[in-house]
């Protein structure tokens, strides 16, 4: 199982709230992507740093990016 830092790209609003570049969460996948798995992307940022990406549309590559730990 692989370990994968997920971040963001660039300065986002989220929610009315401002996000800075950078902002990173971990997560363990199966896959040797972790957007298989969104999801987890998803609820780490919530769980982690109470930040709601989904209804936004940064749960992508476009926003995120990652690399493996």
């Amino acid at each position: 199982m692989a370990t994968f830092e997920i971040k963001t790209k660039r300065a986002i609003h989220v929610q009315g709230d401002y996000v800075d570049a950078g902002l990173s969460v971990q997560i363990s996948s199966m896959f040797s992507n972790p957007f298989d798995e969104v999801e987890k992307i998803y609820k780490a940022f919530i769980r982690v740093h109470g930040i709601d990406l989904k209804p936004e549309g940064y749960l992508s590559l476009g926003w995120l990016e990652y690399k493996m730990v």
